[in-house]
């Protein structure tokens, strides 16, 4: 097996989980004000506009989730390797932080388009 630095790793799972942590944020965010279009508009077409935008903003918080679950467990297995190995980490968890650090930013850019979207309802309606 090839080792490397379990420092590599923790850099690593602190920037990919403070990155998901903002994307949360702004979820709840957009979800605050989906609710305030929802109480000023009641007609079906933004009943069925704001459904839609529901349904993204919880598959994007179940795939943040899903994310983070990696990392905590990436996080974990990196640091039992640290202490069997006197600091290093087999280099399988930093291939596999790198397609965790794909699948966040996938995560990154279907939450960016959603927004936009998201605007361009918000504009139309309040």
């Amino acid at each position: 097996m090839t080792y490397t630095t379990s420092l590599k790793l923790g850099n690593e799972h602190h920037k990919i989980m403070n990155t998901l942590e903002f994307y949360a944020a702004d979820i709840t965010f957009l979800e605050k004000l989906l609710s305030e279009v929802l109480k000023k508009n009641s007609n079906h077409e933004v009943k069925t506009e704001a459904e839609h935008f529901q349904n993204q903003f919880i598959i994007q918080q179940k795939n943040i989730d899903e994310i983070k679950s990696k990392i905590l467990i990436n996080k974990h297995e990196a640091a039992m390797e640290a202490k069997v190995h006197a600091g290093k980490v087999d280099e399988r968890l930093v291939t596999d932080i790198h397609q965790i650090k794909i699948d966040s930013n996938q995560i990154e850019k279907a939450i960016e388009e959603i927004r936009t979207a998201f605007k361009k309802f918000v504009a139309k309606w309040l």
